[in-house]
């Protein structure tokens, strides 16, 4: 069982299962992209990319699983670069 969907089963709702199946998909896009393209988004990155899901996917994250969405190292990496760097929580970013 991923990570994913492990903290999602604990959660337990259909929203929580429905967001890790999403992740999961997201995570092996991103593997395949980092092994074709390198660490950095960067000219070979199209509208498509990973890259670019990243932060919504990232903040989706924190308001279904709350604190437990801190586990997910590798999609924090990614998508948490907005919120590390204002130090805001996610329901400030849409205000």
């Amino acid at each position: 069982m991923s990570l994913y969907r492990s903290i999602a089963t604990a959660v337990g709702t259909r929203e929580a299962l429905d967001l890790a199946h999403r992740l999961a998909g997201w995570h092996d896009a991103m593997v395949m992209h980092r092994r074709r393209a390198g660490d950095e988004a960067g000219p070979s990155c199209d509208v498509d990319c990973p890259h670019e899901r990243a932060e919504s996917l990232w903040l989706e994250a924190l308001e279904v699983y709350g604190e437990r969405a801190r586990e997910f190292a590798f999609l924090r990496s990614f998508g948490g670069a907005s919120t590390r760097q204002q130090n805001v929580s996610p329901a400030e970013l849409r205000v």
